[in-house]
């Protein structure tokens, strides 16, 4: 399993890297400002606005979930069937950097270089239902069992903005979300 990264890794403007993310969601951050408001989920799987992401795990707080992030030229051709939950997003990169972060804007993972302006993020999960649980963080606990719980996020240029789409599911965790 990948270690949480520190500092912050960069791709430059395509690949792809395996990152651990935590803390109970995580958020893409893309140097949009908080309006203030909530943004509560409307489908299970993330909630935020045109600047930033948060991204809803199953595991708790402090339990590392395995992530691949891909920068990629264009959409992708087809929508892999082998996950729980496959939805698209449009994202607004205003300075060519995209951060993934841990809740809060806590504990950067991993710093993406890509072109300033609007992208489409196809985001990936399965097995949220079953991510493992801690309920007592201390020296006793062992968190060394794989977690099952994954995560794929895909990232591209848009030439024009589209409405949020679940393309694949919803997963138990989203239904149970809700």
């Amino acid at each position: 399993m990948p270690e949480l990264i520190s500092p912050p890794r960069a791709i430059v403007q395509s690949g792809s890297v395996d990152v651990v993310v935590q803390y109970g969601y995580y958020s893409l951050w893309a140097g949009g400002e908080r309006s203030g408001a909530d943004t509560p989920s409307r489908d299970g799987l993330l909630f935020g606005e045109a600047g930033w992401l948060a991204v809803i795990c199953g595991s708790s707080d402090f339990v590392p979930v395995p992530c691949r992030v891909e920068v990629l030229k264009r959409m992708p051709p087809a929508v892999d069937r082998g996950w729980d939950m496959v939805a698209e997003y449009d994202l607004d990169i205003q300075q060519g950097v995209l951060t993934v972060m841990g809740s809060q804007g806590l504990h950067p993972h991993l710093t993406l270089s890509s072109t300033r302006g609007l992208h489409r993020v196809r985001l990936h999960v399965r097995n949220r239902d079953q991510g493992l649980r801690i309920t007592d963080v201390g020296p006793l606990v062992d968190i060394s069992p794989v977690n099952p719980e994954e995560h794929l996020i895909q990232l591209w240029p848009a030439s024009h903005a589209r409405p949020a789409e679940v393309l694949l599911g919803p997963d138990q965790y989203a239904l149970s979300y809700r």
